[in-house]
């Protein structure tokens, strides 16, 4: 799944994570699929736009759905709002 995200936006995985989450109820809107995309603000603007447009393609092909079926929202997290290792992450 991620060497799918990374073909379809162009974008080398080295940094990619998915976590799959099994849903047992939906209400509102239906959608087959939804993403929570979190990038940390270093990327750009049309980084951003790559990395979420191909990660609901490869979602798209995954489960061999329409993109009428995917939903991707995007967060941007700010430097120093990340901890990894055991230590805030700057960018």
């Amino acid at each position: 799944m991620v060497e799918l995200w990374a073909k379809e936006s162009g974008i080398p995985s080295e940094h990619m994570t998915i976590n799959i989450v099994t849903s047992t109820e939906q209400h509102g809107n239906k959608y087959k699929v939804m993403a929570n995309l979190s990038l940390p603000s270093v990327w750009s603007d049309r980084e951003v736009s790559l990395l979420q447009f191909g990660l609901a393609k490869a979602l798209s092909h995954y489960y061999s759905l329409t993109l009428n079926d995917v939903h991707v929202v995007t967060t941007v997290i700010m430097s120093g709002r990340v901890v990894e290792s055991g230590a805030e992450a700057s960018w």
